[in-house]
């Protein structure tokens, strides 16, 4: 399993992913890391290797695929 760097806690808030291309975050109220990374993904988020909001998800994946 790859360790998701850009998962930070939030403290009370919850947990905070930050894109690697443009910094766009995300912020989500649960409980773990495991449950933000799931929340985030549902919502469009590639969280991996290199985490990427969906803007740059589709970018990325258009660029590769070109």
């Amino acid at each position: 399993m790859t360790v998701h760097a850009l998962v930070r806690s939030a403290g009370r808030r919850g947990w905070t992913l930050r894109c690697d291309l443009c910094e766009h975050t995300f912020t989500t109220a649960v409980a773990g890391r495991p449950e933000a990374v799931a929340f985030a993904r549902t919502h469009g988020w590639i969280v991996g290797e290199r985490t990427l909001c969906p803007m740059c998800a589709v970018t990325d994946t258009a660029r590769r695929t070109a």
